[in-house]
């Protein structure tokens, strides 16, 4: 009998236990199975290997819910939560993602056509919502200050105008694109960059170096192209919602869903800013107070042969007021306190449609508006500004070597406003601007790795005349593709826009003076980089180096040496833009991940003095040397992030006037910051940091700030001085912290 009931209790143990574990079943793969990734529960000792298969097995887990994690060398680590239950197992399949998984993204900024970065002749960039989260931003001008060779500056630190510089050169000499239409022009181009919402933006691809063989004008520097979502990829919902310290509210909402054959995506920003500072004690709001709305519309439509057919819209309103403390905005256009108030009302359609043929033929058709009211102290400014663009192009592998492109566009602008900047004898610019240009490529794969890009364009300006534009790229990759070499050499050219660059004219400090006809600046662009991908023990290392140079053989730069004055003119003496730049991250089989790049540039131009002899001549507001980091590691079980990200940028010249008591240089200067992110399993993440946590605020960026309207010139003021906001480079807000949370439903 107590044998019995010993067996009894014995089963009755084993049948508990039998109840209260369960089994954990998985695959491994990435481009196939992968033998011996480490798999783990973690804080349990429950762990093991994969077998030749990909296949893992653990037995006897408690019920309950677990974070697991599988490792591999060279390959991205796999978290995922997971739970036990009694009865059945619990089945997983990981797909790790290797360390070189960018190599594969897609690209068509280089070529016009859908090609893996690895492939690509030209090396493109590619920054994925990923990189920019982190240091979250509300826009794409201040995402895009983590970028290297992008320096973002500020213009004018009452209105916060802005524009972005790549290798050294200024915000005008690159093109911006919006899915590869130029919507950035004259209006747009001044003041639409810190417009665009993040919540809108798939990635961004950068193509420095002469582009001009198939982005026609303004593309010297190079290209930077905005790829926004799309419906078909797209989460179901998203929200983005953020506060900082200084008020400053924002709210991004992205809904996708499906009618039949069709799959469409709305995104809605918003962004409100209405807190007075004034760290700096000039009597000038730091930043202006800002409302801005957002509306973007998308849709995608299933075609036969995955045929593209895509059409969207985009509208856009934002109020924006800057200037003293106590400006209000019923006392806009009055000399009682001086500000600077923009109203901006613009919208854009558009479609990608793929011609019904057997060969890849592409269809683009763009048409946006550009309403603009907003007063300069007492000056009134109103701008009107229409936009059309279309652009068929059609591609063709010929033969196993040669891949054809060919695409003919046309563009057309109209502008006018209140100013002498829409006369045609002050601006050099008619009302309506027409380009049409033609254009080819011959992309060429040849033996032992070994990849050449033959091309040429063909633009007709109404107002600049003909322009050739060619290029030759080349490209080298060893076979295990972890060696890349690329060389390219193009031309490139831009119609001077005095809109865009002479700013300063609207608030009545400056007077532009054009002393002759502007003709187009032309310049010769050569660049050579290597990449490196280095497998390490603990992790992979993906390294780049850059040089580029570039000759201008007529050069515009607007000069500000004479008070109250901006002075255009040819320069074809010429000028010069060089350096080179290196980029890396490192990626650890930990979750580390490091990166550092920084650009070097050197820019001048040649200019005759009063004795004839030519003298080298430095641009304003150009730093010699800008570095970035990025320092990102994730605490596995809490699923805790920390990302330290920051530049740093060296002196650069700046406008100063004669007898001017400020330096004629910036500082040194680094704008750091950091953010903690706490992801949940529900799919809901918290952010929260401190930007510029080194709390450097530019000094004395407004000149005789107690004097906007230059009513007391006279009154002890030996060198006479005016106000003139030229000088700002970067922003004056000083140290700020945030909050925020994202929340998404695949």
């Amino acid at each position: 009998m107590k044998c019995i009931s010993i067996s009894c209790f014995l089963f009755f143990c084993v049948s508990v236990f039998a109840q209260s574990v369960g089994v954990l079943r998985g695959n491994i793969s990435s481009s196939g199975s992968l033998e011996k990734a480490s798999v783990a529960l973690l804080k349990t000792s429950f762990t093991t290997t994969s077998d030749t298969n990909g296949n893992f097995i653990l037995k006897n887990i408690p019920v309950g819910k677990y974070q697991l994690r599988i490792s591999y060398v060279g390959y991205e680590n796999f978290q995922q939560a997971i739970e036990i239950k009694v009865g059945s197992a619990t089945i997983v399949k990981a797909v790790l993602t290797p360390f070189n998984s960018h190599l594969k993204e897609i690209v068509v900024t280089g070529t016009l056509k859908d090609v893996k970065k690895s492939e690509s002749v030209t090396p493109v960039e590619v920054y994925t919502e990923k990189f920019f989260q982190r240091n979250p931003s509300t826009n794409i001008y201040d995402a895009l200050k983590n970028v290297n060779g992008v320096f973002a500056d500020v213009d004018n630190g009452v209105s916060n105008t802005t524009d972005i510089q790549l290798n050294g050169l200024e915000g005008n000499y690159t093109m911006i694109l919006i899915d590869g239409v130029p919507a950035m022009n004259r209006l747009a181009g001044t003041y639409a960059l810190n417009t665009i919402p993040m919540s809108m933006i798939d990635r961004v691809e950068i193509l420095k170096g002469a582009s001009s063989t198939i982005y026609g004008s303004d593309a010297i520097a190079g290209v930077i192209n905005i790829k926004t979502k799309s419906p078909t990829n797209a989460p179901r919902f998203s929200c983005n919602v953020s506060l900082n310290s200084m008020l400053a509210a924002n709210a991004d909402f992205t809904l996708e869903f499906k009618l039949k054959k069709a799959s469409s995506l709305i995104s809605i920003s918003g962004e409100s800013n209405n807190y007075r500072g004034d760290i700096n004690g000039d009597n000038f709001m730091d930043v202006p107070l800002t409302n801005r709305v957002n509306f973007f519309n998308k849709w995608s439509f299933d075609r036969k042969e995955n045929r593209v057919a895509d059409i969207y819209a985009r509208y856009l309103f934002e109020d924006r007021i800057g200037g003293e403390m106590r400006s209000a905005k019923e006392l806009r256009s009055s000399d009682v306190f001086y500000s600077e108030a923009i109203r901006t009302h613009q919208w854009q359609i558009g479609t990608h449609y793929q011609l019904p043929f057997r060969e890849k033929v592409m269809l683009q058709l763009d048409f946006s508006e550009h309403r603009q009211h907003a007063n300069y102290g007492t000056n009134i400014f109103d701008g009107l500004q229409r936009n059309g663009f279309s652009q068929l192009s059609w591609s063709k592998k010929t033969d196993a070597i040669n891949e054809l492109l060919l695409g003919v566009s046309y563009r057309i602008n109209y502008y006018s406003d209140n100013t002498e900047l829409s006369i045609d004898s002050i601006s050099g610019h008619g009302k309506l601007l027409h380009i049409a240009g033609a254009f080819m490529e011959d992309e060429l794969s040849l033996p032992k790795n070994n990849q050449l890009l033959i091309g040429a364009r063909f633009d007709y300006n109404n107002q600049s005349g003909p322009t050739f534009t060619p290029r030759i790229n080349y490209k080298w990759h060893s076979t295990d593709e972890l060696n890349t070499i690329r060389i390219g050499v193009g031309t490139g050219y831009r119609v001077p826009n005095l809109l865009s660059e002479g700013f300063a004219a609207l608030n009545g400090s400056r007077q532009i003076i054009v002393e002759e006809k502007l003709n187009a600046e032309v310049a010769l662009n050569t660049n050579a980089s290597y990449a490196r991908i280095q497998k390490l023990t603990g992790g992979v290392l993906n390294a780049e180096i850059n040089g580029f140079y570039t000759y201008f053989f007529n050069f515009i730069n607007p000069d500000y040496s004479e008070p109250g004055y901006i002075v255009y003119k040819n320069n074809k003496l010429g000028a010069m833009a060089a350096g080179f730049s290196v980029n890396a991250d490192l990626t650890f089989n930990y979750p580390l991940k490091v990166g550092l790049g920084f650009t070097y540039s050197h820019v001048f131009e040649k200019e005759k003095n009063e004795d004839g002899e030519i003298e080298i001549e430095i641009p304003t507001h150009s730093p010699p040397f800008v570095a970035n980091f990025f320092l990102s590691y994730t605490f596995p079980a809490p699923q805790l992030s920390i990302d330290w990200t920051g530049n740093v940028v060296s002196p650069m010249l700046l406008s100063t006037v004669p007898n001017d008591f400020r330096p004629s240089h910036s500082p040194w200067f680094t704008i750091q910051n950091i953010q903690l992110t706490k992801k949940f399993n529900s799919g809901i993440e918290i952010y929260a940091g401190v930007k510029n946590f080194f709390n450097f605020i530019q000094k004395e960026p407004i000149l005789r700030p107690f004097d906007p309207y230059n009513k007391n010139t006279s009154v002890d003021n030996p060198f006479s001085y005016r106000f003139d906001t030229t000088y700002g480079f970067t922003s004056t807000e000083g140290i700020k912290g945030f909050i925020g949370l994202r929340y998404i439903l695949q």
